[in-house]
């Protein structure tokens, strides 16, 4: 692993603490569908030319 940081510069890598999640979702709520609906909204309009290859294959 130093091998592969070595070439970026780092010397030594530094431990970082694991942080568990604590904050849950829970998508069947209205709250939730509409969540996924924006962001499924955002996805399409942000990779537009990627969805629309996909499309014609």
């Amino acid at each position: 692993m130093s091998n592969k940081l070595r070439k970026y510069g780092i010397t030594t890598p530094v431990v970082r603490p694991y942080i568990k999640a604590t904050k849950e979702l829970n998508l069947e709520t209205p709250e939730g569908r509409q969540l996924v609906l924006s962001e499924a909204k955002n996805q399409l309009r942000t990779h537009q030319k990627t969805f629309d290859r996909l499309a014609s294959m």
